[in-house]
């Protein structure tokens, strides 16, 4: 579709949850649901490996917007957190929207925003319609020093069947819990109704236009009213395959983790939690449909773009975790990637490439008209869209944590069989996937894979240039990746193509 005319230039749906696996929209989950499933997946296009390019929320938004990693937008962590590094994008840095919006769209931006504390979506060409909440469309600001030592919420006390995890001189946390009240009354089903209202609203225009539906309730905490709740029965819910892992060959951070926290629930709660979670799932797939027959309500499904997808994913037990953030597992990385554009893309269709949020911005340039976002890091989809892959698109996946609260510092990189994860705080990782699909055994100090491991590394290296990545520095007690970047450099001198 080479040269899109005004005419034929599709409305783009977006929604985007918090927190969802990957794995919740694959075929086989029994998480159910039939909206993202069948109406869009079965009408378009599943990406099998999508992936987030780095598993905290305001970067891996801010990726998705601009089509640049953390370490070129500026975003290294979530603004709103007290340790925060950047409190806005780094000067200079542009949004899709604001090229579509040049190029003729009518923007609507509805729910999570948390880009950049500094500017809202309305200073980069959305418009934010009067129903919103306080809390959504615009910036929270960020901690500033002097400001930072704040009361602590203490846990709501209105729930039903709930789990606790105790914490000595911090609140304790509800991992999951029955709210009251009815579906309308959770924040998503607002936004939903919302949505729903400006798709009807724009679609009367003659321009085209671009909504953007930021979905929030799968995050951390499980709170959910009923029916979704007790949609699922914790007894039918499996323990994650890897759940049992004892966690021995991995940085001791992430047991530190789970003998803390997660350890306190039995196994019977962990299955609740899982249960509460695709109960949450179900309930936003009801948003979805919601908004998929108000598209057709307004007579425009046909030539519109529907992407269904979300910033990062969740432990939700895998490894015995839960939550996200320094941890490199498929479950907090691997995301919901599926795209709806009848006409275009075939039906029931699926893509095993790697493709991350970072490729959504320069595709919607593509297939708007507009002015193309550079610098840029994704590629344009339009040619998947279209049923053919180019040759030189991508063969692996870079992952770049820049750090939460502790400032850790991780990269992940891997291929369609192995993964390797640099870890500054402590000893690396290597995954075989193909072997040990659950991530149980790690392979990083196995001297039968040091080819594999270097041939990895040496991918990262490419990758951290690209990206403009900030791990270059050469002084001694921080350049601890086992092969430095010159490395690649050598091994490609004594290896000429």
């Amino acid at each position: 579709m080479s040269g899109i005319k005004g005419k034929d230039r599709p409305n783009i749906l977006i929604v985007m949850t918090e927190h969802q696996q990957g794995r919740t929209v694959d075929p086989d989950c029994p998480c159910r649901m039939p909206n993202v499933k069948d109406r869009i997946a079965g009408e378009g296009l599943r990406f099998e490996l999508g992936y987030t390019p780095t598993a905290l929320c305001s970067p891996a938004r801010a990726s998705f917007f601009t089509g640049l990693y953390p370490s070129v937008h500026g975003m290294y962590n979530n603004y709103h957190s007290m340790p925060v590094i950047h409190g806005g994008l780094f000067p200079g840095v542009k949004l899709f929207s604001e090229n579509l919006k040049k190029a003729g769209y009518n923007l609507s931006f509805i729910g999570k925003w948390h880009v950049s504390g500094e500017k809202g979506p309305a200073d980069y060409g959305w418009s934010i319609p009067k129903a919103q909440t306080p809390w959504d469309g615009g910036p929270l600001g960020f901690p500033k020093p002097g400001s930072r030592l704040r009361r602590y919420r203490e846990p709501r006390k209105d729930l039903k069947r709930y789990a606790v995890v105790r914490r000595n001189g911090w609140p304790d946390y509800i991992i999951y819990g029955t709210r009251p009240g009815k579906p309308e009354d959770m924040m998503d089903f607002k936004r939903g109704k919302i949505a729903a209202e400006e798709i009807r609203r724009l679609s009367k225009k003659s321009e085209p236009w671009i909504i953007y539906v930021g979905l929030t309730e799968i995050h951390d905490p499980y709170i959910v009213v009923e029916p979704y709740a007790s949609m699922y029965d914790p007894e039918d819910v499996p323990l994650p395959e890897n759940y049992y892992d004892p966690l021995e060959d991995k940085p001791a951070i992430y047991r530190r983790m789970r003998r803390q926290l997660w350890d306190q629930l039995s196994e019977e709660q962990i299955r609740e939690a899982i249960a509460y979670y695709w109960g949450l799932c179900t309930m936003n797939d009801d948003v979805v449909g919601m908004l998929l027959d108000a598209l057709e309500d307004a007579g425009v499904e046909d030539n519109t773009l529907v992407l269904f997808t979300a910033d990062h994913g969740d432990q939700v037990g895998g490894h015995g975790l839960f939550l996200k953030g320094v941890l490199p597992f498929e479950e907090s990385y691997r995301i919901p990637m599926v795209v709806r554009w009848p006409h275009v893309i075939k039906r029931s269709s699926t893509c095993s490439e790697f493709v991350t949020l970072c490729d959504f911005a320069p595709t919607f340039c593509e297939i708007a008209g507009a002015e193309p976002l550079n610098p840029c890091h994704g590629r344009s989809l339009l040619p998947i869209f279209e049923g053919s892959v180019p040759e030189d698109w991508p063969k692996s996946f870079y992952g770049q944590f820049l750090g939460t609260e502790y400032y850790y510092t991780q990269r992940i990189v891997r291929d369609h069989r192995y993964k390797y994860v640099f870890n500054a705080f402590d000893f690396d990782e290597l995954y075989d996937l193909q072997k040990d699909p659950y991530e149980m055994k790690n392979l990083a100090f196995d001297s039968e894979y040091e080819d594999v491991k270097r041939r990895l590394i040496e991918e990262m290296w490419r990758w951290a240039e690209k990206t403009d990545d900030i791990i270059f520095n050469s002084y001694p007690s921080v350049a601890l990746v086992p092969y430095g970047p010159q490395s690649v450099k050598k091994r490609s001198d004594a290896n000429p193509k």
